[in-house]
């Protein structure tokens, strides 16, 4: 499930640091009940001792101003901003939904937030090829060990042979979590469409580790359901951190262009 959320600021202006995935972060997590916030940030869903929170989020969708600030690059938002929030589980999103437009106000860097609107975004079509764009940068890792014997992180390139390899791991693991079924038969197979690594390269700073995504538009091909899956947790690794959410791209074959969304809103409770 998937909305889209427009928070407005109380201030005249909302500024954010130039990597703020993070802050994101923070924001939803507030806007989440504390109750279900805290069992998603401390326990997540477990897969062999690994934790996933299941939902994902975009980049921003506004355009921000670059300034600087004592010496550092910030984002500058005069009228609030917006983002696309999804998850595969479908309680996540509606909890989301409705305490956010419940509460009057969040605060993020001491600066005064609050929801005024929030769009329910319903599923496309999806095949078994579909062309996909990015809405936030998708990366997989792997930890290696370098000469020294430490480990080091490596991230893969969309063109190296691994990565679509990875990302199908990834998914497959995430389908268990969410339909609580083995995904044994299916497969997903993700290769560039117009893409440039040097180009569509994203570096992110989240909480001062730099993480390599790319952005750019890929073509899926697999089993549905593993797609879908992908759609509402995202592809790949670090969905919490604001990596891996994608759209179907108007260009595509199976894209529905303007019809491919209907919306409808959560209602304000009185």
């Amino acid at each position: 499930m998937r909305v889209k959320v427009a928070y407005e600021t109380l201030n005249e202006k909302l500024i954010l640091p130039l990597h703020y995935n993070f802050y994101l972060q923070i924001l939803i997590y507030n806007t989440l009940s504390p109750l279900l916030a805290t069992k998603l940030h401390n326990e997540g869903f477990i897969f062999n001792k690994r934790k996933f929170k299941l939902f994902t989020f975009s980049r921003i969708l506004n355009t921000g101003e670059k300034i600087k600030k004592n010496g550092k690059d910030f984002l500058l938002f005069k009228n609030g901003i917006s983002f696309y929030f999804s998850s595969p589980i479908e309680d996540i999103v509606s909890d989301f939904g409705e305490r956010g437009l419940k509460e009057k106000e969040f605060n993020l860097l001491n600066q005064r937030l609050f929801i005024s609107r929030i769009e329910v975004i319903t599923t496309p079509r999806i095949e078994e090829e579909i062309i996909i764009k990015m809405l936030s940068p998708v990366t997989i890792h792997s930890t290696l060990k370098n000469p020294e014997g430490k480990n080091k992180t490596y991230y893969y390139k969309p063109n190296e042979k691994d990565f679509s390899f990875l990302i199908e791991r990834n998914a497959k693991k995430k389908y268990s979590l969410i339909y609580e079924n083995e995904p044994n038969e299916l497969n997903l197979k993700i290769d560039p469409y117009r893409f440039s690594v040097k180009k569509n390269l994203s570096v992110v700073i989240f909480k001062g580790t730099p993480i390599e995504g790319y952005t750019g538009i890929f073509e899926l091909k697999g089993s549905r359901e593993l797609i879908m899956s992908t759609y509402d947790a995202g592809l790949g690794d670090k969905n919490s951190e604001g990596f891996g959410l994608w759209e179907l791209w108007k260009g595509g074959k199976n894209a529905w262009g303007n019809k491919r969304i209907r919306r409808g809103r959560f209602k304000k409770r009185r």
